[in-house]
């Protein structure tokens, strides 16, 4: 049974990490239209090597960059919430038109949507929003269905848009691109500029501050040594390593894990906070701390985390011990989490970390009384789960339980607790948003179970600052 669930576990990191967006780095211009030439600096994904920095023209031979005026004679047909069926470019001349890249796959794109359109609606009349994404209609339709927050957008969403990514080819989304009223591409830019201070400078004429996003991208191999890779020596024969970096420029944040041979934990630009919770919640599928399961004593405010995005969350990584890097590679026989925490004392004695039964509001999964869930029909073990649902055979219910909190639940105020009682395998079968709580709940009353909230006393984790934070450089 566990070395199923260690398999899941390390596929969701995989399905976690590969959900989160490209950051871009931005530039500013400066002039509100910058002379710059076709090609402007963007990254082509697929030519980067590991470990080197490439800024590349685009493979595009008809990309626009700014300054440029864009075809005439575009008419996007692909549509969600549109009774018309279509929206011709040309027919918007004469209004600026601000074109939003998103993804159903990156939660940052997904969050930007109803942000701007809310933002965009105040200049009825004066500004153009089109939302799009290169994704087919149906995988767009779902993520629409599946979060609540997403329901109150009525501007119609283009689908299907991979003309005009290759009009504006681009690594980091959102990626927001800015139209004048002739057509004339005037910023390229991120969500973050996407301010009325800004617009409003727009529309009288004057200069916006448009940072330029320019995509940069340093790769690494998954199973690279952060610190000791080294081309010349294929082979260097390490039993044991632990290192500390500060922030590492144009580098993604990630987490990866390997237990096959020696421990290797590695982490790139991430906040302590992720540290912590790591080296705490070990492989433990009941204790896992996540931000509703962690209280914090004595920091300041964005001290060991924040929720800034985009050019925003690049600035609080460069301001220096916001963000760090971390390797251990260990031999079996350790425990490469203690070791990790034994480390964490090391380099930070001035948090103290502790694990304390704590009365808490949470999401009690439970059984309805009177009722007792079957076990499992004799079977072959799986596991398949996704944004409208759970389809489990002969499975643990604790893991289940523990996908809701590392993947649906990870910005919930409160986490989901199993307190049926099972625990032997079952089989489960869910069609539903996993992370409308309502509608999960509605969905488990139909099979006996229920999710409650209610105050239940629970493991957390307490992490203190005792003492005032000393720079580890210069």
């Amino acid at each position: 049974g566990l070395p199923t669930l260690l398999s899941m576990k390390k596929l969701l990191l995989t399905c976690f990490l590969a959900s989160l967006c490209l950051v871009g780095r931005y530039l500013v211009a400066s002039d509100k239209v910058a002379d710059s030439p076709r090609g402007n600096g963007l990254v082509d994904a697929s030519s980067l090597q590991s470990g080197r920095e490439e800024i590349i023209p685009s493979a595009h031979l008809d990309s626009l960059s700014i300054g440029d005026k864009i075809p005439e004679g575009i008419v996007l047909t692909e549509l969600l919430n549109s009774d018309k069926g279509l929206i011709s470019l040309d027919e918007l001349r004469g209004k600026y038109v601000i074109l939003q890249f998103w993804a159903p796959s990156c939660t940052g794109s997904m969050a930007s949507l109803p942000k701007i359109d809310q933002l965009v609606a105040s200049y009825k009349g004066q500004i153009e929003l089109i939302s799009m994404t290169t994704f087919p209609k149906e995988s767009a339709s779902q993520v629409l269905d599946s979060f609540s927050f997403l329901e109150a957008i009525q501007k119609p969403l283009a689908v299907n848009a991979k003309e005009m990514r290759s009009l504006f080819p681009h690594a980091a989304i959102p990626h927001m691109v800015i139209l004048d009223p002739q057509g004339v591409v005037i910023a390229i830019t991120g969500q973050e500029d996407i301010t009325k201070e800004n617009l409003d400078l727009m529309l009288k004429g004057e200069k916006a501050n448009f940072r330029l996003k320019v995509d940069r991208k340093i790769r690494l191999e998954r199973d690279s040594k952060l610190i000791s890779e080294n081309h010349e020596l294929s082979n260097k024969n390490i039993w044991y390593q632990s290192a500390l970096t500060g922030y590492i420029p144009d580098v993604g944040g990630s987490l990866t894990q390997n237990y096959e041979g020696l421990s290797h934990i590695r982490i790139v630009n991430m906040p302590l906070f992720q540290f912590y919770r790591l080296a705490y919640s070990e492989r433990d599928l009941v204790d896992y701390y996540g931000r509703n399961r962690v209280i914090t004593l004595g920091f300041e405010e964005e001290e060991l985390f924040t929720n800034k995005t985009g050019a925003d969350y690049l600035a609080w990584k460069e301001e220096g011990n916001h963000v760090f890097g971390y390797e251990l590679i260990a031999p079996p026989s350790k425990n490469p989490y203690a070791l990790m925490r034994e480390d964490l004392n090391r380099y930070f004695p001035n948090i103290k970390a502790s694990i304390e039964k704590r009365r808490q509001k949470v999401y009690a999964l439970v059984q309805q009384e009177g009722k007792s869930y079957p076990k499992a029909m004799a079977g072959k073990r799986q596991y398949s789960a996704g944004q409208t649902g759970v389809s489990m055979r002969n499975y643990p219910l604790q893991g289940f339980v523990y996908h809701l909190n590392t993947y649906f639940y990870q910005a919930s105020p409160y986490p989901i607790v199993n307190l049926t009682g099972i625990d032997y395998p079952i089989d489960l079968d869910l069609k539903v948003a996993l992370s409308n709580p309502e509608k999960l709940r509605k969905a488990l009353q139909q099979l006996g179970l229920d999710l409650v909230e209610r105050e239940e006393e629970i493991n957390v984790l307490i992490l203190e600052k005792t003492g005032e934070t000393k720079p580890l450089v210069l």
